[in-house]
């Protein structure tokens, strides 16, 4: 039997451009931090153990996107963010605490909303306008903010985190 949520799921992957894709995979994620969350309140091992899952492998094809090339100050942070993500994940998956998968929660909820004030400034044709690196930098802020005091990061706090500007 046909599943019309699959379909369009697959429909919207399949025709999406590469920017598009990163916000499905956003979406993804947040959403399966709820499900982690709810899954964690009701006791349902099996589905928080699905939904922790399905984030850290999200967390890895984010990080797997980023291009180097194009922005390799930004891309070194978020790598850093999505790593430290993944381990705040697994850490309140094996210790069955909220907190941690709030504050996951939180962050990519931050980086969504970035990501399509970013996308909001685009052309049709999907390039950047002149505002659009102003508005990603919003969310390369909050992560820049949050890695320079990242525990998990292996840069100083506060190295290299002036002066930068985000390209699409």
């Amino acid at each position: 039997m046909p599943n019309p949520q699959r379909e369009y799921v697959t429909h919207r992957v399949q025709t999406a451009s590469p920017v598009e894709l990163i916000r499905i995979l956003y979406e993804a994620a947040v959403q399966s931090m709820d499900e982690a969350v709810r899954a964690l309140r009701s006791g349902d091992i099996l589905a928080r153990g699905k939904a922790v899952t399905k984030t850290i492998e999200i967390l890895s094809e984010l990080r797997i996107a980023l291009r180097y090339d194009v922005q390799q100050e930004y891309c070194t942070t978020l790598a850093g963010l999505y790593g430290y993500m993944q381990n705040q994940v697994i850490r309140a998956h094996s210790e069955q605490s909220e907190s941690p998968l709030l504050e996951v929660s939180r962050l990519l909820q931050t980086l969504l909303d970035g990501w399509n004030g970013a996308m909001e400034k685009l052309n049709p044709n999907g390039e950047p306008s002149h505002d659009a690196a102003a508005a990603a930098s919003a969310t390369a802020g909050s992560a820049r903010a949050f890695t320079e005091q990242n525990p998990y990061s292996s840069e100083p706090a506060g190295a290299g985190s002036h002066g930068r500007s985000w390209q699409l």
